[in-house]
């Protein structure tokens, strides 16, 4: 019965348990839904992904754990939440690390390269793009390895590594063509198409524009990405001059179904472009009305890049109307918004159109044309040797890790022949050396009563040497002091009914007398308390044997820097022992409070004076809180006595210093 109880039990807590975890998930999902809503607020998105990180701080499970961590870092990202996107990505990161879910690892190293591309911090895009793509290809996932190929190609042709780019993107179409990704096709040759475009290969840039509508077309048939692609073949046609032509692109472009309403950018876009056309062609007819409808759009849209190619084209068209005060207008607001939009390619054009509007300064910005230019032509050679030193030592790192896990092969192997030699080894010498062991430890044995017997003579001789003491300090109080008490005594007895002035003179004798005897017990006490500080005595040996043992109590080091001019057996012993004294406090402060890891003790001599600093670098005091301690009294008291200074600082943190300065005689 009691077996069949126990089964029941553990079925409830395991039932209850799984019901728990059960119910943490479906809350989570919960809340996902509604953040996933488009009518949301985003203020209301930040507060319920608050409260899905409190739930996934209650999931056991790591792989779930891990799956919401992803998913949370995602929803961080949607809503521009780049600090907490990072944070999320990070726990998810270190969790597939450590569950080794490679795919995950690749997953987070995507997600942070498509944060730092659409900041334009290229070079950080490109190492997290190019660490993902190895993964995926480790884990034959081809299709995302394609698509971290292709980012990467288009980074590399957004810093103007053209061939880079060209070689990346190649190897993402032959990853792409066998697995039948048109979508994927049409960027890679627009991308294609856009970098033989830059590179003056006109005809080519046009051949795989071409093949990007073919694969469009297989696709999704008639599509408004058509319209960029006749925009993109259209830019093309302008740069060879052929402006009929790219006016035909425009034109058909402008014709797909709200195009305005489906991507008012692209309609900016393609307007500025038709005008620009116009305009080279002497075709003034709906000028400037294009351009200024162009920039309506991009200054409703906020578009700064195209605002700025607007203005650009607009001084233009007035330079050549020779209205330059329309010009020189356009021109500038366009050079501003560059400069603060770092739009550096522009702002080239526009210095070298700003020479010709304003002819009086036209070397002036032609120096500031030839000055960016070659700052932008080392910053691009700058980026494209960074990714290729990413590309390099990636692949070193690949390397070096397979010849580790050879070399790691072989120091197992290597390391259990030894372990085994040395288990035999050990065994042998064990017994020898348990037969020195025993040898020693009779000797020891021997040592040990020859120790205790010297201790015990040593110690009968300080013993008689104390009785010795004893005795003549006996001697001392009862043949001088008491044998002078007893005279005294009487005499002042005798003395004590009696008031002539000669029994009054006679009385003050005496007491005269009783000051001597006084001065006599105070310099036998004295002598007392200076029995470890006469001239026999190293007193430097003294101080750096009461560092040594107190230094044990907490460890600290400590250093004494002793002035070669002071010569202690010259120094008075009353001076020495209160000095002795004051360190002795000082050290037993610094172990009970101060938690120093260093003291340092420095002895001065100045002109005909001592001056001892005990600094330690502790957590110091409050000198308002702490000045009333009896330590700091003593100390004070016997600097007093020596006619001395003594001063105090201590900052909390940062450790406490004592200064005594005292006469030498």
């Amino acid at each position: 019965m009691r077996k069949y109880l126990c089964i029941i039990i553990f079925l409830t807590i395991a039932l209850n348990k799984t019901i728990g975890q059960n119910g943490i998930n479906d809350s989570i999902d919960i809340l996902f839904d509604k953040v996933d809503d488009k009518l949301t607020p985003i203020h209301t998105k930040k507060q319920l992904l608050l409260k899905v990180s409190n739930f996934i701080d209650l999931i056991e499970e790591d792989s779930i754990r891990n799956k919401y961590l992803l998913k949370i870092s995602l929803e961080y990202r949607q809503i521009n939440d780049s600090i907490n996107f990072r944070f999320f990505n990070e726990e998810a990161l270190n969790l597939s690390r450590k569950l080794n879910d490679s795919s995950n690892i690749a997953k987070s190293y995507n997600r942070l390269a498509y944060m730092y591309m659409t900041n334009n911090i290229y070079d950080s895009a490109y190492h997290y793009y190019y660490d993902a793509q190895k993964i995926y290809e480790e884990i034959d996932n081809f299709y995302y390895s394609g698509r971290m190929l292709y980012n990467m190609g288009i980074i590399q042709r957004n810093i103007k590594d053209y061939v880079g780019s060209d070689v990346t993107t190649i190897k993402a179409i032959e990853i792409f063509k066998p697995l039948k990704k048109y979508d994927k096709l049409y960027l890679c040759y627009n991308n294609l198409g856009i970098i033989f475009n830059n590179l003056e290969e006109y005809d080519q840039a046009i051949n795989y524009h071409n093949i990007a509508l073919e694969y469009l077309r297989k696709d999704k048939g008639k599509n408004i990405l058509e319209a960029t692609t006749l925009n993109n073949i259209g830019v093309v046609f302008e740069n060879q001059k052929k402006y009929k032509r790219a006016i035909e692109k425009y034109i058909n472009a402008l014709g797909f179904d709200s195009l305005y309403h489906k991507n008012p950018r692209l309609y900016a876009t393609l307007t500025d472009n038709l005008a620009y056309s116009k305009f080279k062609l002497n075709d003034f007819s709906e000028l400037p009305n294009l351009f200024l409808k162009s920039l309506r759009i991009r200054d409703s849209l906020n578009i700064s890049p195209g605002i700025v190619i607007n203005k650009l084209h607009l001084s233009e068209f007035y330079l050549h109307k020779n209205d330059t005060v329309q010009s020189s207008k356009y021109a500038n607001e366009a050079k501003e918004l560059a400069k603060k939009i770092k739009s550096y390619d522009h702002l080239l054009d526009i210095y070298k159109l700003l020479s010709k509007i304003e002819p009086e300064k036209d070397t002036f910005y032609l120096e500031r044309h030839i000055s960016l230019y070659d700052s932008l032509v080392k910053q691009e050679r700058s980026i494209r040797n960074k990714f290729t030193r990413i590309r390099y030592e990636t692949d070193a790192v690949k390397t070096q890790n397979e010849k580790l896990s050879l070399q790691n092969t072989w120091i197992v192997a290597i390391s259990t022949a030894l372990i085994f030699f040395g288990f035999l080894i050990y065994v042998i010498t064990q017994q020898r050396t348990r037969n020195k062991e025993l040898e020693m430890e009779q000797q020891q044995q021997i040592a040990n009563e020859e120790i205790y017997n010297l201790m015990i003579d040593q110690q009968d001789k300080i013993e008689e040497g104390r009785k010795r003491e004893k005795e003549r300090i006996s001697l001392e109080l009862h043949d001088g002091v008491l044998g002078r008490l007893f005279g005294t005594r009487l005499s002042l007895g005798s003395l004590n009914a009696k008031d002539d002035a000669n029994s009054k003179k006679v009385r003050e004798q005496y007491i005269n007398e009783l000051q001597s005897i006084e001065e006599e017990v105070r310099n036998i006490s004295h002598e007392l308390g200076l029995d470890n500080f006469d001239k026999t005595t190293s007193y430097s040996t003294m101080i750096a044997n009461l560092l040594e043992e107190q230094s044990k109590i907490t460890n600290f080091k400590y250093q004494i820097d002793d002035d070669d001019q002071i010569i202690w057996t010259d120094i008075p012993g009353h001076i020495k022992i209160n000095i002795y004294r004051i360190i002795q406090e000082s050290i037993q402060n610094i172990n009970k409070y101060a938690q120093a890891e260093n003291v340092v003790l420095d002895f001065k001599k100045n002109d005909n004076h001592i001056i001892l600093t005990i600094k330690d670098d502790g957590v110091g005091f409050d000198q308002e809180k702490r000045s009333s301690g009896i330590g700091l009294k003593n100390m004070k008291s016997r600097v007093t006595l020596l006619h001395g200074q003594f001063t105090i600082n201590s900052i909390p943190g940062k450790g406490t210093s004592i200064s005594v300065d005292v006469p030498m005689t």
